[in-house]
């Protein structure tokens, strides 16, 4: 008989690429897999459903969208109640929960009903913690918590100094209660573990967020201008272009600039229409053709602004998929960044989080465009040795820790 495992989300697979490969190498050794997860009602809904269709497991996926419009407006009284009452209750896990996110209450709510016995639990993101904790509890099962952004250290808006306080909070108490931590990047897990009361030396393991070698190709690009790519689940203010594109536009000449994600009109209207000539929009792609796709291309945009403290200790999809379609990488210094451009020297170039930084490593990967070109063989083939293959058998022997 297979075992049985459940994978939590408080997104879908299109938007959480960490997790689809997670499950994909699930049912790939054999298990029986469930996914919950939530439908958004924008632009990924429609590629997780082509996507699911060669899965072999069962999805189900709450909405989060105002339909149907009583559980929406029930569920969003109850967050609502929840902020306000959490300054009397602020030692409550389920308080706390449920005014970080809706997306706790929907899916502790669902995870009642689910009468399935697992023989063990993954769950993602913190919207997930409590509803899995509880749930592990309840049916005495394992679960395994994978820590994907340090979210104390995002830059949160309303009620940011209570937000902050339930994230530290949920974390602090209920990660202990994990069998066992994931994380995507050292410093998340550094961080992470630094609030996890007594949580054990031997309990937890970086997971690093590459991707597998047959999502990957190999180019010579060949083109007279050098083709620089940018790519994101939103093409929006805020996410470093402001910095790169008015550099790039100076040797607009020389190279073109490729942005692939879900374009945000505000942000063309307001930014991006005024450098628009050496620009080339493209809509977003599920991860197996954005992957393969980059193969085009010369130089990738890792241009993280360092926003927040997430963002800084944060190594990005991006960068792994950068690196490993062999392409040379143009990165903003954040220390997780810094950290791996150190680690693959020959990948990359640093450049400082302002405009006459990126100025002056743009004119260097100029004047050097051909020997990057000729190099890029050497590094696809290094990249080969941190693929998902290399990777995913560390989850595998984690997994082998709880399902006997």
């Amino acid at each position: 008989m297979p075992k049985r495992l459940l994978f939590i989300s408080p997104a879908n697979l299109t938007v959480n690429p960490r997790l689809l490969k997670e499950l994909n190498l699930a049912v790939s050794q054999g298990f029986k897999v469930d996914f919950v997860g939530f439908k958004l009602g924008n632009w990924s809904d429609e590629i997780d459903k082509k996507l699911i269709k060669n899965i072999d497991a069962n999805f189900h996926y709450i909405s989060i969208t105002r339909k149907p419009f009583l559980s929406w407006f029930i569920n969003s009284v109850i967050e609502k109640i929840a902020q306000k009452i959490y300054p009397f209750f602020k030692k409550i896990f389920k308080i706390n929960a449920y005014a970080h996110s809706k997306r706790s209450i929907l899916l502790n709510n669902y995870l009642k009903k689910n009468k399935t016995k697992y023989d063990l639990i993954i769950a993602h993101v913190l919207p997930t913690l409590y509803p899995a904790c509880k749930f592990a509890k309840r049916t005495n099962t394992k679960f395994i918590f994978d820590i994907e952004d340090y979210h104390p250290g995002e830059a949160i808006g309303k009620q940011a100094e209570s937000e902050k306080a339930r994230r530290i909070f949920l974390m602090k108490k209920l990660l202990p209660k994990a069998a066992y931590i994931t994380y995507a990047s050292p410093l998340i897990g550094e961080y992470s573990l630094k609030l996890a009361e007594n949580y054990s030396e031997n309990r937890h393991q970086l997971i690093n967020n590459c991707f597998s070698v047959d999502e990957f190709q190999f180019k010579q690009t060949g083109s007279k201008k050098i083709k620089f790519v940018w790519f994101s689940q939103n093409i929006a203010a805020g996410r470093g272009l402001e910095l790169v594109v008015p550099a790039l536009e100076k040797f607009q000449n020389k190279i073109e600039l490729h942005l692939i994600g879900n374009l945000y009109q505000t942000f063309y209207d307001d930014f991006l229409s005024k450098h628009s000539d050496f620009i080339k929009i493209h809509k977003p792609l599920p991860q197996k053709d954005l992957n393969l796709k980059l193969a085009e291309f010369d130089i990738g945009l890792a241009i993280e602004p360092g926003k927040d403290l997430n963002n800084n200790i944060a190594v990005s999809n991006k960068i792994w998929a950068y690196f490993q379609s062999g392409l040379y990488i143009l990165a903003s210094n954040t220390p997780a960044q810094l950290q791996f451009i150190e680690k693959h020297k020959n990948c990359g170039i640093i450049a400082q989080q302002n405009t006459n930084s990126f100025i002056n490593k743009i004119s260097e990967i100029i004047d050097t465009i051909d020997t990057i070109r000729v190099n890029k063989k050497t590094r696809f083939e290094y990249a080969k040795n941190f693929a998902w293959e290399q990777e995913s058998q560390k989850l595998l022997q984690i997994w082998k820790l709880f399902i006997k």
